[in-house]
């Protein structure tokens, strides 16, 4: 009888804080496209004085938490999407400044994973506070799950750059050492066929 595998419990790593001016954003957003569309230019201004409400729920309705295994990310207020990203999934959190997310000082992350040999864009959190350093703290996490947690992975994550170059020397000296074998075998084959050929002529 097999014994069953026991995962280890999710535990919350990190949780991202959104800007406050980002009902602002949202507001502007859905103006604009009121705008762009001739037809709905009329209910521009109605919107602008019921939608802020809507909005403001909107921001409190999201977040995005880190746990030791994916990036969760919930959002909206009348349709609710909730998103577990595994992070060994995660390719990169492109960083994006559109021009009214810089008006407002503000910047978008998206959430890129790959799959089936492309990379998709799967979530876009704005607004985020201190992007970078969240961004930051999502990839050195990816590392450490990517990398495993035991051996060499562990201590390329430990140490940092330093211990990612070391295991990355180690493994260059590893291909050193395979390629020198490759390359006698080769002289002492081509060691042999000169015996051969000299026996010939001889």
């Amino acid at each position: 009888m097999s014994t069953p595998t026991l995962r280890t419990p999710e535990t919350v790593l990190a949780s991202a804080e959104f800007d406050e001016r980002l009902p602002t954003y949202f507001l502007l957003q859905t103006l604009f496209a009121l705008t762009i569309m001739f037809f709905t230019i009329p209910l521009v201004p109605i919107w602008f004085i019921l939608g802020r409400p809507l909005h403001q729920k909107q921001y409190e309705a999201l977040s995005a938490v880190l746990t030791n295994r994916a990036l969760k990310v919930k959002s909206g207020v009348l349709v609710r999407v909730q998103k577990s990203i595994p992070l060994d999934k995660i390719t990169d959190l492109v960083l994006t400044e559109g021009p009214i997310l810089r008006r407002l000082g503000l910047c978008g992350l998206t959430i890129e994973t790959a799959g089936a040999g492309s990379t998709t864009g799967q979530a876009a959190l704005v607004g985020v506070k201190d992007a970078e350093a969240f961004r930051d703290r999502v990839l050195a996490q990816r590392d450490a799950i990517v990398f495993g947690e035991e051996g060499e992975g562990r201590a390329a994550m430990d140490d940092g750059p330093s211990g990612r170059s070391k295991a990355g020397a180690a493994s260059g000296a590893a291909a050193s050492v395979a390629d020198a074998a490759v390359l006698t075998d080769i002289r002492d084959s081509l060691q042999r066929i000169e015996r051969m050929m000299a026996e010939r002529r001889g």
